[in-house]
């Protein structure tokens, strides 16, 4: 019995030195610089017809709010964010795009989706945080034109990250994604009507997929 009360004792021990109290962000969409789109984005951006800006979801498996964790001491602290990780980047797309002169409309012919696949912030001898969306460009039936996947990515080394910097990297790495998104020539395509259609089916080419 005392065997078993000792061993008991250990576990305890070691779970409490493997997890520690959570650690808590407030995300706030402030980036390091402003963001100033290249020439060829701006020239694109104005040539857009206007967009509604559906709510992203979540589609990661970790919970809306969970962002990552640091690694200290032998001890892992989750870090969560004060708001869905969702709604926040929705916020963010909407504040990048009007600032880069998009047009915002809730009338407008396209409505654009994003689920998020990644993102993540993980520290330990070195750190990371990445952010990956499955974007999708749909038209007034809802009906999916384009589709593709947008990611951004910070990597560094050395313990420098406190939880008071995590929103300005999340919102570095916010900018590279909706820039990535923003480069995409079939997109752009799409996004200004001089093609009517990348989403074709393998079925059916003269088809188009109706979003979920």
């Amino acid at each position: 019995m005392k065997r078993i009360l000792s061993v008991l004792a250990l576990f305890l021990l070691w779970a409490a030195q493997l997890s520690a109290e959570e650690l808590f962000v407030d995300l706030r969409f402030e980036p390091t610089a402003a963001a100033t789109p290249t020439e060829k984005i701006s020239a694109d951006v104005k040539t857009f017809k206007g967009v509604r800006i559906h709510p992203f979801s979540d589609k990661r498996p970790v919970g809306e709010t969970l962002l990552g964790e640091l690694r200290r001491n032998g001890q892992i602290q989750p870090i969560r964010s004060d708001q869905a990780v969702a709604g926040y980047a929705t916020d963010a797309f909407t504040q990048f795009y009007g600032e880069w002169g998009g047009k915002i409309s809730p009338d407008g012919p396209l409505a654009l989706k994003g689920e998020i696949i990644q993102f993540e912030f993980v520290e330990n001898e070195s750190y990371q945080a990445k952010i990956e969306v499955h974007f999708f460009l749909l038209d007034d039936g809802d009906r999916i034109l384009w589709d593709g996947h947008s990611s951004g990515v910070v990597r560094g080394s050395g313990k420098v990250i406190g939880t008071e910097n995590l929103s300005t990297l999340f919102s570095d790495v916010l900018c590279a994604t909706f820039t990535e998104l923003l480069e995409d020539q079939k997109l752009v395509g799409v996004w200004s009507g001089r093609v009517s259609n990348t989403y074709l089916l393998k079925d059916d080419p003269s088809a188009t997929k109706t979003a979920r």
